[in-house]
């Protein structure tokens, strides 16, 4: 029963974070500068407290709420577009382009017969996607040869540091 609350609490805090974000959004989005700079200004940084993966989810989660970014009902056949494309990739790449919601993406992805797993690659440890069936060292040399899914706004979001940029 604690944990349920537990449970309950977080996704209340994190429903919370998001309404709040996407609401300095809004308030500035006439600023024409990208939301991944807005949301480095509100807080929303890298070490020593957030990973990449968190990084990734909050932009995710206030895109889907601002309806950026959202398959829906094609998020089946986006995925599998993607993934004829990288058949391998870092967490961080999928989320770029696509903000549905996390459990959905994973669930299908499960189905195509892929799975998640956090690998060190360049001293960072990544969440990564591959099919099942792909070794490590192949998922380290496929990622270590293939220049990054994302653009120069989104890279700088992932590695802000305050008073760093």
């Amino acid at each position: 029963m604690q944990q349920l609350k537990s449970m309950h609490s977080q996704g209340y805090k994190e429903k919370e974070l998001t309404t709040a974000l996407v609401r300095i959004v809004n308030n500035r989005k006439d600023e024409n500068i990208p939301i991944e700079q807005i949301l480095n200004e509100a807080g929303i940084t890298r070490p020593p407290v957030i990973t990449i993966y968190d990084m990734v989810e909050v932009r995710a989660l206030v895109l889907y709420a601002l309806g950026i970014d959202s398959y829906g009902a094609e998020l089946r056949e986006a995925l599998i577009y993607f993934i004829a494309a990288a058949p391998v990739f870092r967490w961080s790449e999928l989320r770029y382009g696509c903000s549905d919601p996390e459990q959905a993406i994973a669930a299908i992805l499960h189905e195509l017969k892929y799975i998640g797993q956090v690998i060190e690659i360049g001293g960072e440890q990544e969440y990564v996607w591959s099919s099942r069936w792909v070794s490590v060292r192949t998922i380290r040399k496929t990622l270590a040869t293939r220049a990054r899914i994302g653009n120069p706004a989104f890279f700088k979001y992932l590695n802000y540091k305050p008073g760093g940029n």
